[in-house]
Protein backbone atom coordinates (compact mmCIF):
# COMPACT_ATOMS: atom_id res chain seq x y z
CA UNK A 1 0.00 0.00 0.00
CA UNK A 2 2.82 2.32 0.74
CA UNK A 3 4.20 1.78 -2.40
CA UNK A 4 1.65 2.79 -4.51
CA UNK A 5 1.01 5.99 -2.14
CA UNK A 6 4.79 7.01 -2.60
CA UNK A 7 5.31 6.75 -5.96
CA UNK A 8 3.03 6.57 -9.14
CA UNK A 9 1.36 3.97 -10.43
CA UNK A 10 3.36 3.77 -13.85
CA UNK A 11 7.31 3.58 -12.44
CA UNK A 12 6.49 1.00 -10.02
CA UNK A 13 7.44 -2.68 -11.34
CA UNK A 14 6.47 -6.37 -9.94
CA UNK A 15 10.23 -6.65 -8.64
CA UNK A 16 9.27 -3.43 -6.42
CA UNK A 17 6.05 -4.85 -5.34
CA UNK A 18 8.07 -8.00 -4.14
CA UNK A 19 10.05 -6.46 -2.64
CA UNK A 20 7.76 -4.09 -0.67
CA UNK A 21 5.96 -7.09 0.68
CA UNK A 22 8.97 -9.62 1.07
CA UNK A 23 8.80 -11.70 -2.00
CA UNK A 24 10.57 -13.27 -4.64
CA UNK A 25 9.51 -12.18 -8.10
CA UNK A 26 8.56 -15.25 -8.97
CA UNK A 27 6.65 -15.69 -5.80
CA UNK A 28 4.10 -12.91 -6.12
CA UNK A 29 2.18 -14.22 -9.46
CA UNK A 30 1.05 -17.17 -7.17
CA UNK A 31 -0.76 -14.29 -5.04
CA UNK A 32 -1.74 -11.59 -7.94
CA UNK A 33 -1.53 -11.72 -11.85
CA UNK A 34 -0.84 -8.31 -12.38
CA UNK A 35 0.05 -4.95 -11.00
CA UNK A 36 -3.10 -3.38 -12.04
CA UNK A 37 -4.87 -6.32 -10.38
CA UNK A 38 -3.64 -4.96 -7.59
CA UNK A 39 -4.49 -1.59 -7.84
CA UNK A 40 -7.53 -2.51 -8.69
CA UNK A 41 -8.22 -3.88 -5.22
CA UNK A 42 -6.39 -1.10 -3.46
CA UNK A 43 -8.58 1.52 -5.48
CA UNK A 44 -12.14 -0.84 -5.15
CA UNK A 45 -11.69 -2.10 -1.30
CA UNK A 46 -10.51 1.85 -0.62
CA UNK A 47 -13.57 3.21 -2.12
CA UNK A 48 -15.62 0.74 -0.71
CA UNK A 49 -14.64 1.44 2.69
CA UNK A 50 -16.34 5.32 2.13
CA UNK A 51 -19.12 4.53 0.89
CA UNK A 52 -19.77 2.04 3.75
CA UNK A 53 -19.26 4.51 6.30
CA UNK A 54 -21.19 7.31 4.08
CA UNK A 55 -24.41 5.66 3.26
CA UNK A 56 -25.90 5.26 6.45
CA UNK A 57 -25.79 8.93 6.91
CA UNK A 58 -26.79 10.03 3.82
CA UNK A 59 -29.87 7.65 4.26
CA UNK A 60 -30.60 9.20 8.17
CA UNK A 61 -33.40 11.61 8.34
CA UNK A 62 -31.22 13.84 10.18
CA UNK A 63 -31.17 17.74 9.14
CA UNK A 64 -29.14 17.89 6.13
CA UNK A 65 -26.12 20.34 7.35
CA UNK A 66 -25.92 17.67 10.83
CA UNK A 67 -25.72 14.79 7.62
CA UNK A 68 -23.41 17.06 5.98
CA UNK A 69 -21.01 17.13 9.05
CA UNK A 70 -21.47 13.87 9.71
CA UNK A 71 -20.24 12.84 6.06
CA UNK A 72 -17.22 15.26 6.29
CA UNK A 73 -16.49 13.34 9.93
CA UNK A 74 -16.43 10.02 8.59
CA UNK A 75 -14.69 10.56 5.65
CA UNK A 76 -11.85 12.11 7.99
CA UNK A 77 -11.59 9.11 10.36
CA UNK A 78 -11.72 6.20 6.88
CA UNK A 79 -8.45 8.87 6.17
CA UNK A 80 -7.40 8.75 9.42
CA UNK A 81 -7.32 4.92 9.53
CA UNK A 82 -6.49 4.02 5.77
CA UNK A 83 -3.94 7.46 4.65
CA UNK A 84 -2.04 5.33 2.42
CA UNK A 85 -4.89 3.37 0.42
CA UNK A 86 -7.66 6.54 0.33
CA UNK A 87 -3.92 8.47 -1.51
CA UNK A 88 -4.09 5.58 -3.87
CA UNK A 89 -7.89 5.13 -3.93
CA UNK A 90 -8.55 8.60 -4.93
CA UNK A 91 -5.13 9.92 -6.84
CA UNK A 92 -4.13 6.75 -8.79
CA UNK A 93 -7.62 4.95 -10.12
CA UNK A 94 -6.86 6.93 -13.09
CA UNK A 95 -4.34 3.93 -14.64
CA UNK A 96 -7.03 1.82 -14.22
CA UNK A 97 -8.27 0.78 -18.18
CA UNK A 98 -11.37 -0.80 -19.70
CA UNK A 99 -13.48 -2.91 -17.23
CA UNK A 100 -11.82 -1.90 -14.37
CA UNK A 101 -11.74 1.92 -14.39
CA UNK A 102 -15.63 1.56 -15.58
CA UNK A 103 -16.10 -0.13 -12.07
CA UNK A 104 -14.46 2.53 -10.19
CA UNK A 105 -16.00 5.39 -12.22
CA UNK A 106 -19.15 3.54 -10.66
CA UNK A 107 -18.35 3.94 -7.08
CA UNK A 108 -16.94 7.25 -7.20
CA UNK A 109 -20.55 7.88 -8.71
CA UNK A 110 -22.14 6.51 -5.77
CA UNK A 111 -19.83 8.42 -3.30
CA UNK A 112 -20.67 11.63 -5.60
CA UNK A 113 -24.24 11.50 -5.08
CA UNK A 114 -24.20 10.64 -1.34
CA UNK A 115 -22.26 14.35 -1.36
CA UNK A 116 -25.21 15.60 -4.28
CA UNK A 117 -27.87 13.76 -2.11
CA UNK A 118 -27.13 15.66 0.69
CA UNK A 119 -26.52 19.31 -0.53
CA UNK A 120 -29.82 18.73 -2.77
CA UNK A 121 -31.65 17.57 0.85
CA UNK A 122 -30.31 20.58 2.60
CA UNK A 123 -31.51 23.35 -0.51
CA UNK A 124 -34.75 21.60 0.18
CA UNK A 125 -35.32 21.79 3.51
CA UNK A 126 -33.57 25.65 3.24
CA UNK A 127 -30.61 24.93 5.12
CA UNK A 128 -28.14 25.30 2.69
CA UNK A 129 -28.67 28.15 -0.52
CA UNK A 130 -28.85 26.66 -3.52
CA UNK A 131 -26.06 27.44 -6.02
CA UNK A 132 -25.63 27.69 -9.81
CA UNK A 133 -24.49 23.99 -9.81
CA UNK A 134 -25.33 20.81 -7.38
CA UNK A 135 -23.22 18.88 -8.90
CA UNK A 136 -20.41 21.88 -8.25
CA UNK A 137 -21.47 21.90 -4.91
CA UNK A 138 -20.73 18.57 -3.89
CA UNK A 139 -17.58 18.23 -5.99
CA UNK A 140 -16.05 21.53 -3.84
CA UNK A 141 -16.91 19.57 -0.91
CA UNK A 142 -16.01 16.41 -2.63
CA UNK A 143 -12.02 18.10 -4.03
CA UNK A 144 -11.88 19.39 -0.05
CA UNK A 145 -11.76 15.99 1.19
CA UNK A 146 -10.08 13.90 -1.25
CA UNK A 147 -7.40 16.34 -1.25
CA UNK A 148 -7.03 15.99 2.32
CA UNK A 149 -5.11 12.86 2.00
CA UNK A 150 -2.32 14.72 0.65
CA UNK A 151 -1.74 17.09 3.48
CA UNK A 152 -3.47 15.72 6.80
CA UNK A 153 -0.69 14.71 9.16
CA UNK A 154 -1.91 11.98 11.71
CA UNK A 155 0.67 12.95 13.65
CA UNK A 156 0.31 17.21 13.38
CA UNK A 157 -1.61 19.30 15.56
CA UNK A 158 -4.96 18.19 15.35
CA UNK A 159 -6.35 14.72 15.99
CA UNK A 160 -8.20 13.50 13.37
CA UNK A 161 -11.61 14.17 15.12
CA UNK A 162 -10.27 17.81 15.73
CA UNK A 163 -9.18 17.96 11.89
CA UNK A 164 -13.05 16.66 10.74
CA UNK A 165 -14.68 19.42 12.52
CA UNK A 166 -12.60 21.95 10.92
CA UNK A 167 -13.41 20.56 7.42
CA UNK A 168 -16.71 20.22 8.58
CA UNK A 169 -16.83 23.92 9.94
CA UNK A 170 -15.54 25.18 6.44
CA UNK A 171 -17.43 23.10 4.57
CA UNK A 172 -20.78 23.52 5.68
CA UNK A 173 -20.28 27.60 6.76
CA UNK A 174 -19.96 27.79 2.84
CA UNK A 175 -23.02 26.31 2.09
CA UNK A 176 -25.28 28.44 4.86
CA UNK A 177 -27.50 30.51 3.57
Amino acid sequence: MTLFSERTFPVIGMRDISEAVGLRPGSLYAHINSKEELLEKVVHDGITNYLDELRPIAESNDPAPERMRAAIRAHVKVLAKTLAQTRVAFHQWQFLGGDAQKEIVGLRKQYENIFRRIYRDGVQEGSFREARSERIAALAVIGMLTSASEWYDPEGALGADEFGDALAEAAVDGLLP
